[in-house]
């Protein structure tokens, strides 16, 4: 096993599944727009072979894992039993949004929140929901802030109700085709992290975690700013820091309404996303996708990127225990070898 960077590190986003496109079988070129349009209904395929493996080489104990675009509750759910050790999972409102795209039936809030509650009855996704809230997959209108925020409120709900968490989505990558489009007039929650507020202010007991921290991909930090203002404004709101270059840590460590105590690790493995290099530049590396190369045909090492920037903090190790695990633990009541493990102080 790899030489761990904490007492108990764990994963807070990945996907364990792969989906099956079969660009190749179907004659039809691999790009990142047949991509998007069609990712959703793929089918796909258990992958955690390839994540057993990471999280040996690079140390890592746990993974929560998360369904996305079209991935199965029902496969992520087998995984956590085979592997009870390695993965908890969220869950989200894959049928619902399948058959909107099939035509099979119209997408609805109460029809999400229905699937939702259901799944979370089982027992099986005690991390929450997540990836993001659920949203109409094809609208055939722009959605306002107040028509997605009564979407938003029968989900938080659901949450409320199971005493869950919630992952909010920031952010989209640049190199998705469609993807700025589709955040904005479907869910304008991914398009601006200060809509948050507005969500906890009113569900003040409900935990969100936002997903990205506010950068999902590219150079820019827009989002971040935002992202944290939210984090520093709330007792129980969460950022993930897994897509951070090292500087990106700065404000978060610094602010006293953040602080060491709300960061949470979590990659995106599995993801199709790359680590992008550009030496002699600000940052000089960071996670995105280039459309004219085309998709990666390896597993990108999210991963052990992720690791080397935190490898440049100059914080103390039970700083960078919280971080990489201990808040973690904490906030999906993750079992550990012993108690003790992470910063504590005596009342």
């Amino acid at each position: 096993m790899g030489i761990a960077r904490g007492r108990f590190v764990v994963d807070t986003h990945v996907h364990a599944q792969r989906h099956a496109a079969k660009f190749r079988e179907r004659g039809i070129k691999p790009d990142f727009l047949a991509l998007a349009k069609e990712m959703s209904l793929m089918g796909t395929y258990d992958n955690s072979a390839r994540l057993l493996y990471d999280m040996e080489r690079y140390g890592v104990d746990m993974c929560v894992l998360q369904p996305a675009f079209g991935m199965s509750n029902e496969l992520n759910a087998e995984l956590v039993k085979k592997y009870p050790d390695k993965f908890v999972a969220m869950c989200n409102a894959v049928e619902t949004r399948n058959k909107a795209l099939r035509g099979e039936a119209e997408w609805t809030a109460e029809a999400a929140a229905k699937e939702i509650d259901e799944l979370l009855g089982t027992g099986l996704y005690q991390a929450g929901i997540g990836e993001g809230i659920p949203c109409n997959p094809a609208p055939k209108k722009v959605i306002t802030w107040p028509e997605r925020f009564d979407e938003i409120c029968q989900i938080m709900d659901v949450a409320q109700k199971h005493k869950v968490l919630v992952s909010y989505h920031t952010g989209t990558i640049s190199g998705y085709a469609g993807t700025g489009f589709l955040s904005r007039n479907v869910a304008p929650d991914w398009a601006d992290p200060m809509l948050a507020y507005e969500i906890k202010c009113k569900y003040t007991d409900v935990p969100l975690i936002m997903a990205h921290g506010g950068m999902q991909g590219w150079w820019s930090e827009k989002y971040i700013d935002d992202t944290l203002q939210v984090a520093a404004s709330f007792d129980n709101v969460y950022i993930e820091t897994g897509m951070y270059w090292a500087e990106l840590y700065e404000k978060p460590l610094a602010d006293p309404n953040i602080g060491v105590e709300k960061l949470i690790w979590g990659t995106d493995w599995g993801a199709s996303d790359f680590v992008y290099t550009r030496l002699g530049q600000y940052p000089s590396t960071y996670v995105d996708q280039v459309r004219r190369w085309g998709l990666p045909g390896h597993q990108s090492d999210l991963m052990g990127w992720s690791l080397r920037q935190l490898d440049k903090l100059d914080v103390s190790q039970d700083d960078l225990n919280l971080i990489l695990g201990g808040n973690a633990v904490r906030l999906f009541k993750l079992k550990v070898p012993f108690t003790r493990l992470f910063r504590e102080y005596s009342e």
